[in-house]
C-alpha cells in the first residue's frame, strides 16, 4: 500500500511540475519583446544622453 501512496504523490508531483513548466514557457514570447522594446528604450536614452 505504501508503494501505491508513493506513485500517486510523484504522479501527481510529475503533473504538477508539468504545468508550472508549461506556463512559464508560455510566457516567454511576451517577456521577450517586452526584453527587446526595453533595451531599445535604454540605447535611446543613451544616445540622447551622448549627444548633449
Amino acid at each position: 500500500m505504501e508503494t501505491v501512496d508513493w506513485a500517486t504523490a510523484a504522479v501527481a508531483a510529475l503533473g504538477g511540475c508539468v504545468l508550472v513548466l508549461g506556463y512559464v514557457l508560455d510566457q516567454v514570447p511576451a517577456l521577450a519583446e517586452k526584453a527587446v522594446r526595453a533595451i531599445a528604450a535604454v540605447r535611446g536614452l543613451r544616445d540622447e544622453w551622448r549627444n548633449e
